[in-house]
This record gives structure tokens, sequence and C-alpha cells, in this order.
């Protein structure tokens, strides 16, 4: 059974499925390693030992592309509007599925959303990207967030000073946005836990 992974697997995890599902065969070690700007190819290889033995994926020794995922995959909705009042995962909202890696989406009602706007650039998340989402009602210091305030979600980065919630963007273009009692209506959805990117977007 495949086993849980850390942040930096899951991410290589990632690539490698959006890569297969763009191209129809896997990257290399050295597309992997420029992709997360590692050093050298060991500390890739570091990486793809670790998820053939947690069960992702299997190697073999034919090629610079042989790798091969394993282990089930889960339709994950893409939720095309977030309204005030109504259930994220309602059928109205839903706009279709990405097929996803369990080990990737392994919490209950996860959801992707695509992005929209230049305003977290910095934390690597361009627009037309998907931002897979574990929903939770409240968020940790500096973990980014998917926000509704007044009616419309908004994707940023949370802190909190008092009674006061600071929502940062990740592109000093923009502002950061206070939240207060009165600020009127605002809920945390969900917390950002990956990005799915198409490879015609650019990595920046």
């Amino acid at each position: 059974m495949p086993q849980l992974l850390t942040d930096r697997q899951a991410q290589v995890l990632q690539f490698i499925t959006g890569y297969l599902a763009d191209h129809g065969f896997p990257p290399t070690q050295r597309e992997i390693m420029r992709r997360f700007k590692m050093k050298s190819t060991r500390g890739v290889a570091r990486h793809l030992e670790a998820l053939e033995k947690k069960g992702h994926l299997s190697r073999s020794h034919r090629g610079a592309r042989a790798l091969e995922l394993r282990g089930a995959t889960r339709g994950i909705p893409v939720v095309g509007k977030v309204a005030a009042g109504e259930p994220i995962l309602a059928t109205e909202n839903i706009e279709g599925r990405i097929d996803l890696n369990r080990s990737l989406a392994r919490w209950k009602d996860a959801f992707l959303l695509k992005v929209k706007g230049d305003s977290m650039i910095q934390a690597g998340i361009l627009e037309g990207d998907y931002l897979l989402v574990k929903p939770q009602p409240g968020a940790e210091e500096g973990e980014i967030v998917v926000a509704l305030l007044n009616g419309e979600a908004t994707v940023k980065r949370f802190e909190k000073k008092g009674e006061r919630i600071l929502l940062h963007s990740a592109n000093p273009a923009y502002r950061p946005i206070e939240v207060t009692p009165q600020s009127g209506d605002f809920r945390i959805i969900g917390k950002a836990v990956a990005v799915i990117r198409s490879l015609e977007s650019p990595i920046g």
C-alpha cells in the first residue's frame, strides 16, 4: 500500500504526473532537477528512490525516461465558483474532474480551484494553475488559503494579528487585505496543498 509523502516528494510526484499527462511520457531526471532548481541529479535520484520505496512509482534502467506511476487515481472535482451560503461541492459549482494520484489527493472532499490573476506569482502560483485545496475552516500563520470575503473567493497567505486577519498577496503590486469583525462575511474555505500546472504555463 502506498505510504504518505513528504512535501517535496509530493511535489516531485505531482510534476511527474502533470508531465505524463501533457506529453505521454515521463520527464528525465535532468528535467526534474531543472524544475526544482536542484544542484545535481543525485538529489532527484534520492526522491525517486523514496517514491519507489513508498509504492508510488517504479523505475527501470532501460532509459532516461523509465518511470512508471503506480497506485490508484481519484477524480478530483474542479470548482468553477465559490459562493456564500452554498456547499463548495454543490453540483452546480463543479465544472469537471481531474484524475490525480490518491497520494496527492488523500483528503476527503479535496477539490481543485483554477487560479485567476497574478497576485500569488512569487509563491509559484500562476494564472491558469489549479490549486489542490484541503477543506478546513481555519489556518496557521503563513499558510496559503482559499477564503471567501463578501461573496468573492480569494487565494492569499494568512496572517493573524489579534482580532485582525491580514491576507497577503505574493506580488508587491497588491496591498494586503485587512479583515476585521466589521468586515462583513468572511470565512476560510480551505488550505492550498499543491499546485497542478499545465506545462504550457510559464514556470517563472
